[in-house]
């Protein structure tokens, strides 16, 4: 069983969730995704134990100023403080989107995870990180295999494929083809309607 916890505020309505939800479809085996909110009110004790039977552990993540959001980084703190024999040497991934354009923003959360899978004596296997995240979900309808989200769809599937395995991949950053600068003018855009509907000028 593969086990993933969705780091993000939204929990089931985020970026996040969506990238867990098309991993999930790719793993073709079973995996469980777990809202880090119920972890921490709680439910650390199951998750502690689904944990230590699971095959692999994929934490989804958005960048939060560089780096994990500090819910996630409580998480990691409290692992920290359990009994790691039954966790040495399970595989850690990583699922992460950011609203900038360019996944390579994402590397400092990687360095994160990797040096917090040392201390605890797990297996960093890598991730994916996906730039321009709203915005691939908002074109969800565009198919991954090809277009204009290939490289996102490759590297999902490569993701899960070393997650099947539980072997080393390495960091994998994922970009959109759409335009940079057609990007950003939907963030505007976006951006704008947002002050409009708060009442801002």
């Amino acid at each position: 069983m593969i086990l993933m916890v969705n780091c993000s505020y939204k929990a089931s309505d985020s970026n996040t969730q969506f990238f867990l939800e098309l991993l999930k479809e790719k793993l073709e085996e079973e995996s469980r995704s777990i809202p880090l909110k119920k972890v921490l009110n709680g439910g650390f004790a199951d998750f502690l134990g689904e944990l230590e039977a699971a095959d692999a552990f994929v934490i989804g993540a958005p960048i939060y100023v560089d780096g994990l959001p500090a819910q996630a980084v409580k998480l990691l703190e409290m692992l920290l403080e359990c009994d790691r024999t039954p966790l040495d040497r399970k595989p850690v991934y990583v699922v992460s989107n950011l609203g900038f354009y360019e996944g390579e923003q994402i590397c400092n959360l990687f360095d994160i995870v990797r040096n917090w899978c040392t201390r605890m004596r797990m297996t960093y296997g890598g991730g994916i990180a996906v730039g321009a995240g709203p915005m691939i979900r908002a074109t969800r309808s565009f198919p991954l295999k090809k277009g204009l989200h290939r490289s996102i769809g490759q590297g999902l599937e490569r993701l899960a494929n070393h997650i099947r395995r539980g072997t080393h991949m390495g960091n994998c950053y994922a970009n959109t083809k759409i335009p940079r600068v057609v990007y950003l003018q939907a963030a505007h855009m976006t951006f704008r309607r947002t002050l409009k509907k708060n009442g801002n000028k």
